[in-house]
């Protein structure tokens, strides 16, 4: 099985968003398995662009101590890009749901292109054209929360919803929960649950929340609500501070 990352899904231009690269191994690992709850999913590459990436899936295992679970292993050549594995429930509060509008709002507080340190990012990039890219705006609610507002079928051209889309839109309002401008990072480790998949013409509502920062990682935690405050999805991820100048350049 192989997977291939189309340069209209990236997030630095080079390379994969990490959320949708995550959503497509974390389908091939349910594709295989079966599994049914979240899935974590580690990036350890920048995802390569426009070429076929092996999938490899590594069975459970019993070793006689313990039952190792699958994974479900992303590679280009030699180089493992990212792997999944099944993950434990997410525990604690998802980040609260706030109203279609209190959401919307927070667009007006949203970074412009030019400071932006990815500007062309498929879910937040506000260089995208309409109906190319998600363009998210998860703007300001308060100090390490964000909100936005997603409607699928802006960017459905060609698809319909799915997971990996879910796995997106999770992805960029954690990290602009921290300090994103001062602090440029790409997303390290990202742990999802997707309960509901929304209708394409559903509008729902992105919250995102800084849960702490040490060093050059940030915890944050995302929420995938309908307008009506439904949880239809949540996330906890790990972000690592990159210089974007340099990051930008490795696949290039």
């Amino acid at each position: 099985m192989t997977i291939t990352i189309e340069r209209r899904f990236c997030g630095p231009s080079t390379s994969g968003n990490g959320g949708w690269t995550a959503g497509l191994l974390a389908r091939a690992l349910r594709a295989a398995t079966g599994n049914e709850g979240p899935v974590t999913v580690r990036l350890s590459a920048p995802p390569p662009l426009d070429r076929p990436l092996d999938v490899a899936v590594e069975a459970a295992t019993d070793d006689g101590d313990a039952l190792r679970t699958p994974i479900a292993s992303l590679v280009d050549g030699g180089t493992v890009v990212a792997s999944a594995t099944a993950a434990a429930p997410l525990d604690g509060d998802p980040v609260p749901f706030v109203s279609l509008d209190a959401a919307a709002a927070t667009a007006a507080h949203y970074v412009a292109p030019e400071r932006h340190p990815f500007p062309r990012c498929f879910v937040c990039g506000p260089a995208r054209e309409p109906g190319d890219g998600l363009r998210l705006t998860p703007g300001r609610l308060a100090p390490g929360l964000t909100a936005c507002v997603w409607r699928p079928a802006d960017a459905l051209d060609r698809s319909r919803v799915g997971e990996p889309w879910v796995w997106a839109a999770l992805d960029c309002p954690g990290g602009w929960a921290s300090e994103l401008l001062e602090r440029p990072m790409v997303l390290g480790t990202m742990t999802a649950h997707v309960a509901h998949v929304p209708l394409p013409e559903q509008a729902c509502v992105v919250t995102g929340r800084l849960d702490r920062a040490e060093g050059r990682r940030s915890w944050t935690s995302t929420a995938l609500w309908s307008a009506d405050g439904e949880l239809l999805a949540q996330a906890r991820a790990i972000w690592v501070q990159v210089d974007p100048a340099v990051f930008d350049t490795i696949l290039g």
